[in-house]
């Protein structure tokens, strides 16, 4: 059970994921360039992502 790994597993990343990354970067500099605050920015995403109890 303790064995220890030898090498890490690859890491498979497909161009359709590079694209949605490159898209989030944009938007994230557009909010930036319109006066919000990467603080801000994290704070309406964790809005978004809010589970009612």
């Amino acid at each position: 059970m303790n064995q220890k790994k030898e090498k890490r597993a690859p890491i498979h990343i497909t161009l359709s994921d590079v694209e949605r990354a490159y898209k989030k970067v944009e938007e994230f500099q557009r909010l930036i360039e319109r006066g919000k605050t990467p603080e801000q920015i994290f704070k309406d995403m964790l809005r978004l992502i809010e589970v009612d109890k």
